[in-house]
């Protein structure tokens, strides 16, 4: 599959356009389409990770987030060391998320007790 990259950017342009015009429905699509096809850039990763997190959606979120890391982990070895700083960011969030949900889940657990 080729990638177009001025595509992908500029649907994350439309993204950010929607986003602010609370369109968040189109924005998710938008940015989850450059998700899927490996965007190599943190912004679609980014603002899905956010959006979910602001929906409470942890699963989503989690799920953005290890799709971040794999990219940005063949980044890095790709030689582009700018990656890394935003590889440790996204695992940073990945485990906060996982944190969350497991606290969530015990929270859960002790209403049913």
């Amino acid at each position: 599959m080729e990638i177009n990259e001025n595509l992908q950017a500029e649907r994350n342009l439309k993204g950010s356009e929607f986003e602010k015009t609370g369109n968040l429905e189109k924005a998710i699509e938008l940015y989850e389409e450059n998700a899927a096809e490996g965007f190599k850039g943190n912004h679609p990763y980014d603002r899905l990770a956010t959006i979910y997190k602001n929906q409470n959606d942890l699963d989503n979120e989690i799920r953005v987030l290890e799709k971040a890391i794999l990219v940005y982990e063949e980044i890095t070895v790709e030689d582009r060391l700018e990656g890394l700083p935003k590889l440790f960011r996204f695992k940073n969030r990945l485990e906060k998320a996982l944190e969350t949900k497991k606290q969530l889940a015990k929270q859960k657990k002790a209403k049913l007790k």
